[in-house]
């Protein structure tokens, strides 16, 4: 009964196909946003140089009533989507000033470019059919390639532009769903170069290596960015081709993320993983390889996921996962480019797959008495 109270925030994303006098005013609607992003952000900064003062989000809001009533912004614009800029401004400052308050590197907000103003937040829209309409805009056309959950409540639309693509995010608010029913099974999982992930029962994962095999048209894109004039039309078309081909790269690897995340947390009740330190790895040489399997977002799928059907995700310290024998104990020396384990007692597998029955029988050594008997590598 605990389990049912619990409300989830989830966001669905969909594909939008609006007509060109749509993306005119889509547009200018982000335009007039960034203005007043950055116009806030002026505000507040020279309150403080000067008069030592804070403004806060309300007052603010007040003076965006005197900016409606002179007219100002583009036909049609909701209060809801003008009040977005200011209430993403103030989040920025509250998180600058936790960051001061716990010693961080505090960051203070940056004024925005409107080529990179990309998102815009409604409360307030109609949703008809195939299409969604918003104050101003007018009913844009949406490709429903999975319904929304009948039981979800939603709270914000957000609209966002990706390259040449538009997009709409629906935040809603979800009852928390059943559990899946027990398995009685864990594994460990090994993250790898070579390979994308081993499982302790000796099941191997191939990444995708999307950088890799988009590497070559990545080059070429870059070098003609490079050769195009700052500012000029034809290096703002370069930028968008070589955008695009920075999103189907991340686009396959959250693919297979995804799909491989699911697929562990149905047969597993509990995943033992590694707690990399992902920023130190990457000042290595293999940093490009290590980049491109994308260990970090795959592990925080793999927990959301985990988490959302009443399974553990659990990391645990890698410090010689790889050097030890799973069959004996035995620490084994070996050099990174060695793929193969070889043990004096006799014992032999894959470099990967001996990691990641190690770290299975960490977990379970430490999780004996929390955890039910019988769980075992499948």
């Amino acid at each position: 009964m605990l389990r049912e109270s619990v409300i989830l925030r989830r966001t669905y994303r969909y594909r939008l196909y609006p007509t060109a006098k749509q993306c005119v005013a889509l547009t200018a609607q982000l335009a007039f946003a960034c203005e007043l992003y950055n116009i806030a952000l002026h505000q507040r900064r020279d309150a403080w140089r000067s008069r030592r003062r804070l403004i806060g989000l309300y007052q603010q809001f007040r003076e965006l009533t005197d900016l409606r009533a002179a007219g100002l912004g583009p036909t049609g614009m909701s209060c809801a989507a003008m009040r977005d800029p200011l209430r993403r401004l103030d989040r920025a400052f509250v998180a600058l000033f936790r960051r001061l308050k716990s010693g961080q590197r505090p960051g203070f907000p940056r004024f925005r470019s409107t080529r990179r103003y990309d998102s815009l937040t409604w409360s307030q829209w109609v949703l008809r059919q195939s299409r969604i309409g918003l104050p101003g805009i007018g009913h844009i056309k949406v490709r429903w390639h999975r319904p929304l959950p009948p039981d979800a409540k939603l709270r914000t639309v957000t609209i966002r532009r990706h390259g040449r693509h538009w997009y709409v995010g629906f935040a809603l608010d979800m009852p928390a769903k059943t559990p899946l029913p027990a398995s009685g099974q864990a594994a460990g999982l090994d993250l790898g170069i070579t390979t994308f992930a081993a499982l302790s029962n000796g099941e191997r994962f191939v990444g995708p290596r999307a950088l890799r095999a988009n590497l070559t048209r990545l080059r070429r894109a870059q070098r003609r960015l490079s050769r195009r004039l700052l500012g000029s039309q034809r290096r703002r078309k370069a930028a968008l081709v070589l955008r695009q081909l920075h999103d189907h790269v991340r686009n396959l690897r959250r693919d297979h993320a995804f799909k491989l995340a699911s697929d562990l947390v149905r047969r597993f009740d509990v995943i033992y993983v590694e707690d990399l330190n992902i920023k130190g790895l990457v000042r290595s040489r293999a940093a490009r390889e290590i980049q491109d399997q994308g260990w970090g977002s795959f592990v925080r799928i793999l927990t959301d996921k985990a988490a959302e059907a009443g399974r553990a995700v659990i990391e645990l310290d890698p410090q010689n996962t790889s050097q030890m024998c799973s069959a004996c104990g035995a620490l084994v020396p070996k050099q990174l480019r060695e793929r193969w384990h070889r043990c004096g007692c006799g014992y032999e597998a894959d470099r990967d797959t001996n990691a990641a029955r190690n770290l299975y029988r960490l977990g379970e050594s430490r999780q004996a008495s929390t955890w039910p008997t019988g769980a075992c590598v499948v």
